[in-house]
């Protein structure tokens, strides 16, 4: 049976169980048999009655196992109003209870069975005064309303349309129950009005008889209403005066001078105080802040307000009627800030407006949208007086961000420039790593950043005030004062180097400990056969100055003899008898000895002379054993040179040699030092330097030439250093010794025609040896010096009447030599090989013999068909299209086919110089165009397309590729043939790689496969 089939029969299966009739024992489960306990304890009188009948679905979802209560309409008022719909709040009733208007019906009521009528959570009484505790106060007073026991005997519980949810409203509600006519006589005769009640009687108690307010004006307690109204006649309440004249008979006079309360102005007393009694002090209609904000209404505008703002406390800083300040303040502005914020101007440091009491100028004075109470965010605040603060190319964090109080207070500080508690303190806050290292740099310790840092903004990076040098050198200039700088510090980290500016876990705050410091630069000394102490104790610094010095190699002292007396006592017999002098504080310590390592005994130098190794007596006289020490040099057993030849015989002079003047002078210490050296042949410097302390090194002018062995101070790859057959100590015959490098010119001299001088080994009749101010070192202009041999007249006579002793020979001739006639270069030119100029030129007679008979590119076209074709090609090679066709060629002979100018690769790279930038940068290069083999792909002069490659690209790159053919990069991958959805070109070897150079490996000029395949 196939899958299929066998899922259909399953169905059928099912379909068939499901109409089989159920047994009662599997009839469908109802919610009490999970929740068995809510029915149980649901009492009939005081249950839910859905929860009675059992239709737990008119509330709740049907949710199975999941165990989550889902009530429908997501539960709350919209739930309750399904069925309790006369509490649905029409558009003409007043807003709701407010639990009930916020759709909390569980605020007050149970959903299942709470043992009390309506499901209320507690008894009513006690349910109402939870939430309005200051009712329950007055319920409690000494004279509470007899109807307190019962909030709703006055009062809806849910949606009304009168106002405080009362049932009959006001007027209404207390004339239910109290007789307005009867109640006239206990108020002076005077007509009352239901509406007024509230204006004299708290509704829920208070602690006056009477439920009287808290508060009471004094001619109203005593019933002396006389006292402001007129008797009562006709029904009409009048008063004995008009207001505010009534008022001011008591509270006179109102206003002051100076700044005056706009009602108190106006004379309307009654916009802010009630006539006979009220709650708040002063008799106000409402609390301060509820009064002030009903004419203030932009006042409370920002989440932040003004504590006694917030709090209502309006009179703490205004005057109710007048004032002699502004904006009815109660004291001047900054002696009113201080009554609270006394605290916040106590600094040696404070802040301009805060010193001045203009407090105003950052905060708003009741609300604003910025804690605390300020104008603007910080980051704007501020800078509305601190302008430009965070200037140059580096800013502090904290001061881009605006974040200012990160590093400052606000209005005072102990530290100058209102620093949270000092540099060390408000820096540390961030850089918690710097201050906590054992060793700190004084001015962390002291907490002077601003020392070496610029506290907003600066060009520098770290925000240093000042280069790294000039910064360290500020405090520290005595260690800079030595001739000889240590090259770290004046290197471009400077003392950073080796010193962590801020502190360290090492001495002095070094990066690493002696020696670990100093063999990051130097190459290690403790690890050879013999170590010299200082060395191996890791103390540097016992020899060197780590900063500068007046001394070679940054010694302490200016002679070595002084940096070793320090741990060597140079007077000690014992030290002089090895020595064989009494004078050691004149003797080069140095000249035998290695100061740091060395693999022979006494740190003797490498390049020790043998019989120094072996016994100081093979040359010098030892004094006897208890003699007294010669002072200065030991004496020699023979004067030098017969000492020095005694061992060197291969070094007798011999006669008629030319001889190395101290050489035969037989002053061999004038090159040579007699026990050790560092350089090779115990030489007194190395390689060509010792040459240098008599023949001074002249520099090659600028833009002439130099001998590259010269330029190398290579002076023994030419001249011996002692004696030689040759002239000049030349190491063999002029020719055979310049012909050892110049091996191109090797073949040249000995062709068929060579240049007599060069033949001959006269290369100094043409060239100089050392420097010059042509190129190739020639003596003369090339012009000057062929003539200075040749007759102008026969070279004249000899190029067919041509006057070319003013031209430069050497565009048509080799200079040392060629197989062909007249030493032409290997490629001439057919006219100049065939001495046919006037092809090409004017006749030799007239006024300008070398003009072209006609303009290039012409001229050029009339042999050369195939070039003229090429130039009309649809790409034709710009030098060939602008008839400059000796920008690639010379006109007469070149040694190179073709007759070009210079190597292919150099001539395409002098118009495409973009290419060589290309290749500095790229991480793979194509062989061809390294190896200058443009023409492999190119045609030299133009090709109907772009770029004129020489066939069609794919046919191209295979010819070299050949196993590129097909199957690359992948197996079955295709190399042509196709086109590429994603650019619509056809698909070639270009599609993924560059010609000539790419920065990813392969030439590749894709980065993945996704640059086709989606």
């Amino acid at each position: 049976m196939t899958p299929s089939r066998r899922i259909l029969a399953f169905l059928l299966f099912a379909l068939l169980v499901g109409l089989v009739p159920c047994s009662a024992a599997d009839a469908p489960r109802t919610c009490q048999d999970c929740h068995s306990k809510v029915r149980q304890a649901a009492a009939p009188a005081t249950a839910h009655k859905p929860l009675l009948d059992g239709k737990c679905q008119w509330c709740h979802k049907p949710h199975g196992a999941a165990n989550v209560n889902l009530l429908h309409e997501g539960g709350g008022r919209a739930l309750c109003a399904l069925c309790h719909k006369g509490f649905k709040q029409a558009a003409s009733e007043r807003p709701a209870h407010r639990f009930e208007s916020k759709g909390e019906c569980g605020a007050c009521h149970g959903a299942h069975d709470t043992g009390r009528k309506l499901l209320l959570r507690k008894d009513a009484q006690e349910l109402c005064l939870s939430c309005h505790a200051d009712i329950k106060a007055r319920t409690t007073s000494a004279h509470p309303h007899p109807a307190t026991d019962d909030c709703l005997a006055c009062h809806q519980p849910h949606p009304s349309a009168t106002r405080n949810l009362l049932k009959a409203g006001v007027p209404g509600q207390c004339d239910t129950c109290h007789d307005l006519a009867g109640l006239s006589k206990t108020h002076g005769g005077f007509p009352l009005k239901a509406e007024a009640c509230a204006t004299c009687h708290n509704p829920h108690g208070g602690p006056a008889k009477g439920l009287l307010r808290d508060r009471v004006h004094a001619p109203f307690a005593p019933g002396s209403c006389a006292d402001c109204h007129a008797p009562a006649a006709g029904g009409a309440v009048k008063l004995a005066k008009a207001v505010p004249e009534l008022c001011l008979d008591c509270h006179g006079p109102l206003p002051g001078p100076g700044v005056q309360h706009q009602p108190a102005k106006d004379g309307d007393c009654l916009t802010c105080h009630r006539p006979h009694a009220g709650d708040a002090k002063g008799l106000l209609t409402a609390p301060p802040q509820e009064l002030c904000a009903s004419c203030h209404t932009d006042l409370a505008k920002g989440k932040s307000l003004h504590p006694p703002f917030r709090d209502g406390a309006c009179m703490d800083c205004h005057r109710p009627h007048d004032s002699k300040e502004k904006a009815l303040l109660t004291a001047p502005a900054k002696q009113l800030c201080l009554t609270c914020h006394e605290d916040l101007v106590k600094g040696k440091s404070q802040h301009a407006p805060a010193a001045q009491g203009d407090c105003l100028a950052c905060h708003e004075a009741h609300a604003s949208a910025t804690a605390p109470v300020l104008k603007q965010p910080g980051e704007t605040l501020c800078a509305t007086c601190h302008k430009g603060v965070a200037k140059g190319e580096v800013a502090h964090a904290p001061a881009k961000k605006g974040q200012c109080l990160a590093c400052h207070t606000p209005h005072a500080s102990d530290s100058a420039k209102l620093i949270k508690g000092g540099e060390l303190a408000a820096c540390g806050a961030c850089h918690e790593k710097i201050v906590k290292r054992k060793v700190l740099h004084a001015p962390v310790k002291n907490g002077q950043c601003s020392a070496c840092h610029t506290p907003h903004g600066g060009a520098l990076a770290k925000l240093l005030k000042d280069d790294t040098e000039k910064l360290c050198t500020t405090c520290h200039g005595d260690l800079m004062k030595g001739d000889a700088k240590h090259q770290p510090a004046t290197g471009k980290r400077g003392c950073l180097a080796c010193h962590d500016p801020h502190g360290g876990d090492q001495a002095k705050f070094l990066k690493r400990d002696q020696p670990e410091g100093c063999y990051a630069c130097h190459t290690r000394k403790d690890r050879f056969q013999v170590v010299h102490s200082p060395v191996n104790d890791g103390q540097c610094s016992s020899c060197h100055s780590p900063h500068s010095g007046s001394g070679p190699a940054l010694l302490a002292s200016p002679k070595i003899q002084e940096t070793c007396a320090t741990c060597h006592d140079l007077a000690d017999e014992a030290l002089g008898r090895k020595h064989l002098t009494s004078s050691l504080a004149k003797v080069d310590c140095l000249g035998c000895h290695e100061p740091h390592t060395s693999t022979k005994k006494g740190l003797i130098l490498k390049g020790a002379h043998p019989p120094f190794l072996e016994s100081c007596g093979n040359c010098h006289t030892a004094p006897a054993s208890g003699a007294k020490l010669p002072a200065g040099t030991p004496r020699l057993d023979q004067p030098v040179p017969q000492l020095c030849q005694g061992c060197h015989a291969d070094l007798e002079p011999k006669a008629g040699a030319t001889q190395h003047q101290p050489f035969k002078g037989g002053e061999c210490l004038s090159c040579h030092r007699p026990h050790a050296s560092k350089s090779e042949s115990l030489l007194e410097k190395p390689g060509s330097q010792v040459c240098l302390t008599c023949h001074e090194k002249a520099e090659a002018p600028k833009g002439g030439w130099a001998h590259k062995p010269y330029l190398d101070g290579s002076c023994r790859d030419c001249h011996a250093p002692h004696q030689t057959e040759t002239p000049h100590l030349l190491r063999q015959k002029t020719l055979d010794l310049c012909l050892t490098c110049h091996t191109t010119i090797a073949t040249a001299v000995k062709s068929k025609h060579a240049h007599q001088p060069a033949a001959s080994g006269e290369c100094l009749s043409c060239h100089g040896a050392h420097t010059g101010k042509l190129a190739k070192g020639l003596l003369q202009p090339v012009e000057e010096l062929c003539v200075s041999c040749h007759d102008a007249g026969d070279l004249r006579k000899a190029h067919k009447g041509y006057p070319v002793s003013a031209k430069d020979c050497a565009t048509c001739h080799d200079p040392h030599g060629s197989n062909n006639d007249g030493m032409l270069k290997a490629t001439a030119h057919p006219p100049v090989a065939e001495g046919g100029c006037s092809t090409c030129h004017a006749e030799p007679t007239s006024a300008k013999p070398f003009a072209t008979s006609e303009a290039m590119p012409g001229l050029c076209f009339n042999c050369h068909d195939g070039v003229a074709a090429a130039a009309k090609k649809a790409f034709p090679h710009p030098p060939v299209a602008n008839g400059e066709c000796t920008a690639c060629h010379t006109p007469h002979a070149s040694s190179r086919p073709s007759l070009l100018a210079g190597n292919p690769r150099d001539l395409c790279l002098q118009c495409h110089d973009g290419l060589r930038e290309e290749a500095n940068k790229a991480v793979s290069r194509h062989k061809p165009v390294m190896d200058g083999q443009c023409a492999m792909c190119h045609t030299a002069h133009g090709g109907d397309a772009k770029g004129f490659p020489r066939g069609e690209v794919q046919t191209l790159c295979l010819s070299c590729h050949k196993d590129k053919r097909a199957g690359h990069p992948v197996a079955n991958h295709p190399t042509s043939g196709r086109t590429i959805k994603a650019t619509g070109k056809p698909l070639s070897c270009l599609s993924c790689h560059q010609p000539h150079f790419s920065k990813s490996p392969k030439l590749l000029a894709v980065s993945g496969c996704d640059a086709c395949h989606s």
